[in-house]
């Protein structure tokens, strides 16, 4: 009996000591719930602003948007603001937690004008009235998917809420016409726990995206943010590309990884391969360079690389572009 009580006893610790995550927002065919509070320009009527799902770019595609629209020539310059919030959830144990996303700013046609973009990161605390921010950045142009986390506290019970304002500003005087967008992805708050990506039972959590956890205990939040710098530069030799892909240690485990050179995002430039690769350890991939895509490649000094990895069940994949070496 009392053996069994000590066998019961460390089972409730054991339990209580995983980490869970909360909001997950994969953005993975829907904004998921987010709302856009507010959107609005410094200069009315000749620019504005939304926010919204954007289907087109994210990591892996879907995203939440906030964009800023030049709708006539400007002569002067302008500032966009655009809030969005998650749906609600009740976190379960109290204590210190994180939370993280990814970010990406496209300038796009108004890049004669120099925007800047910059955001803030709030956990909004419905129970309590307060509002406490987690992350700041101000950002020029980036092309890819960058990952950010900043300390959150969490109180036992609370109801909370993840809010996002971004702000575009130009920074040159110019003329142009169209949009610039600062995008959001794979956004969580993790709890206090053992394991930092662990999305354990979170009570009433709010609806996961990429935020599913493997019965290892590993999660698609967590292994995203953990291979995002998994691939090395890549050799060119003849219609062959050498590209060596690693598997985290802090993965716990065995990593599958297929890799596949892109021309764009859709359109392959080489075959794919996939390999089994040991926790912490890397290997050397070989890719076929495709026939049609060989003369394209010819003056590109860098390549589009899609990644997929999975560990357990958790699966999670990036874009990379990665430099040509030509031997």
């Amino acid at each position: 009996m009392t053996m069994l009580f000590v066998v019961f006893t460390l089972l409730l610790l054991a339990g209580s000591a995983r980490a869970a995550t909360y909001g997950s927002s994969g953005f993975s065919g829907s904004a998921e719930g987010w709302t856009v509070k507010s959107a609005t320009c410094s200069i009315p009527v000749t620019c504005s602003a939304s926010g919204g799902y954007d289907g087109t770019a994210g990591n892996p595609a879907g995203s939440l948007a906030a964009n800023s629209n030049i709708l006539v020539n400007l002569a002067g310059l302008f500032k966009t603001t655009v809030v969005a919030e998650s749906p609600e959830f009740k976190v379960g144990d109290g204590g210190n937690g994180t939370l993280r996303l990814q970010r990406q700013f496209v300038p796009g046609t108004l890049l004669s004008l120099a925007p800047n973009a910059t955001y803030t990161v709030a956990l909004v605390d419905k129970t309590g009235g307060v509002e406490t921010k987690s992350i700041t950045e101000t950002i020029a142009a980036e092309s890819g998917f960058t990952g950010k986390e900043g300390p959150v506290a969490l109180v036992a019970g609370h109801v909370y809420a993840i809010k996002v304002t971004a702000e575009v500003a130009s920074t040159v005087v110019g003329l142009s016409l169209g949009t610039a967008s600062v995008r959001f992805d794979n956004v969580a708050v993790t709890g206090p726990g053992a394991n930092p990506g662990d999305n354990g039972n979170g009570g009433d959590g709010g609806k996961g995206g990429d935020g599913g956890k493997g019965g290892d205990g590993m999660s698609d939040v967590r292994l995203l943010s953990l291979i995002q710098s998994s691939l090395g530069s890549a050799q060119m030799k003849g219609n062959r590309l050498f590209v060596k892909a690693k598997c985290p240690a802090q993965v716990g485990r065995s990593c599958r990884v297929s890799v596949q050179g892109l021309l764009k995002k859709g359109k392959p430039a080489t075959t794919k391969r996939t390999a089994k690769v040991a926790k912490g350890k890397a290997k050397r991939l070989v890719l076929k360079v495709k026939p049609a895509a060989k003369g394209k490649l010819a003056g590109r000094q860098r390549l589009l690389f899609k990644e997929t990895v999975r560990a357990g069940s958790a699966k999670a994949t990036v874009y990379k572009r990665l430099g040509l070496i030509r031997r």
